[in-house]
């Protein structure tokens, strides 16, 4: 039985070689057109310069059982992403987009035939947004234009790992202060010669994740004083990007993870998020917060304190050869505060680094990738499955028609510093339109 994850790996790295060797194979027998999709997307003037685009994506995975803990291997089905994106240029000036869909539809998330307790369907972006010229868009929504690292803006329709980087060291304060990574807020975005920006001031959620009871102490801050003091209404992210070589497009959020040999870029960037008097702190260990508290009595027992988090990061995207080789390369560091001993959904105070490496091989549609991240908590004995600790990812993606068709499988394995380990296989069958 221990040997089956070993054979189901072989056989599906096996399985994405022959797939294509054969598909060479039959490309050289007789001349066809390469598969391609061609955006759908409609004019709705006759210069087109207002238009309609409609992005439709599908994310079906097979994931095992965790390999660490348990003999009887197993593989469970998971629809990852099922989503709709409408993108609309209403003038030359005036852009409009719609995201919705559901994540994690599996045989534990199914409703029942009353429609209660099922896989909800919600919006993830709605936003509407001015550009004033190349260097000034000034929009409002909910959005995704997100402060800290390049992949706090991960984009599923071009990634080159198998998910977004989970634990979501680049997330920390995801279901805290958001909704799925977006907020309720403004943002402005532009160009500035060689420099990239996007600015935000977003009102955090009142309904996300939080410490229950308030477990705070006079050396221990808890995250979400705004449910209760009178401040930490306001939250101020951003991201100075500065192109080395090449440039990227500003239209959409979502930041390309890998361009497969198309483009040349090498970029450097600095992020932050500030958020003021959002943490708890207990005046006096002598009268701490008891659990029959009311919200009256918290505010009276607490100080508030601000939360600070910082990144640095690079990356480098470039064609090698004259075969269709590429490389992609990636690295972030990354420091949370909030406040001694504080932590969120996803992050704690500390340093964390990331990165990420992938090669795409000339004359084939194979990129192999490895990605590691490791978390340094002041608190190791928080946020459960986004402990302390390092994880590393060793896939390979096959690209059936580039990012439009594509099948991963991945190897994940998670240290954590409380000794909870975890590993897993996983496969995953991506298209989008």
């Amino acid at each position: 039985m221990k040997n089956k994850p070993q054979l189901f790996l072989l056989v599906l790295f096996f399985g994405l070689f022959s797939l294509n060797t054969s598909a060479q194979e039959e490309e050289k027998k007789e001349e066809k057109k390469p598969l391609s999709f061609k955006p759908l997307k409609f004019n709705i003037t006759e210069d087109g310069s207002q238009w309609v685009r409609f992005i439709l994506w599908n994310q079906v995975q097979l994931n095992s059982n965790n390999l660490d803990g348990d003999d009887n291997f197993k593989m469970t089905p998971n629809i990852r992403r099922s989503r709709l994106l409408v993108l609309g240029q209403v003038t030359p000036k005036i852009f409009t987009y719609m995201h919705l869909g559901v994540n994690n539809v599996n045989s534990g998330r199914l409703g029942r035939i009353d429609g209660s307790d099922q896989t909800q369907t919600f919006i993830h972006d709605a936003a509407l947004e001015y550009k004033f010229s190349n260097a000034l868009t000034i929009g409002g929504g909910l959005h995704y234009w997100r402060g800290l690292t390049r992949l706090s803006s991960w984009a599923g329709l071009s990634s080159m790992t198998f998910d977004i980087p989970n634990p979501l060291v680049h997330d920390g304060t995801i279901g805290a202060t958001d909704q799925f990574a977006r907020h309720v807020g403004i943002y402005a975005k532009g160009k500035l010669g060689n420099l990239d920006y996007r600015l935000s001031l977003d009102d955090p959620s009142t309904t996300g994740f939080r410490e229950n009871p308030v477990n705070t102490t006079t050396d221990n801050a808890v995250y979400g004083a705004w449910d209760y003091h009178d401040s930490g209404r306001s939250m101020f992210s951003g991201n100075l990007k500065y192109n080395l070589i090449g440039s990227e497009g500003n239209l959409l959020p979502y930041v390309v993870g890998t361009y497969l040999g198309k483009k040349k870029t090498l970029a450097a960037s600095f992020g932050w998020v500030l958020h003021p008097n959002s943490t708890l702190l207990l005046k006096d260990a002598a009268n701490p917060i008891l659990d029959t508290d009311d919200s009256a009595a918290i505010v009276a027992k607490t100080d508030t304190g601000n939360a600070t988090h910082l990144s640095f990061d690079i990356n480098y995207d470039t064609p090698l050869g004259e075969n269709g080789g590429a490389l992609t390369t990636y690295a972030a560091y990354i420091n949370y505060d909030f406040g001694e001993n504080g932590g969120s959904s996803a992050g704690a105070t500390g340093n964390a680094i990331y990165t990420q490496i992938g090669y795409l091989i000339p004359k084939t549609k194979l990129q192999p990738y490895l990605a590691y991240q490791d978390r340094n908590w002041d608190d190791t004995t928080v946020l459960g499955s986004q402990s302390a600790g390092n994880t590393l990812n060793l896939g390979m993606n096959y690209y059936v028609a580039g990012h439009n068709l594509k099948l991963t499988l991945e190897y994940l394995k998670n240290s954590f510093d409380n000794g909870v380990d975890n590993s897993q296989i996983r496969f995953q069958a991506h298209i989008h339109l």
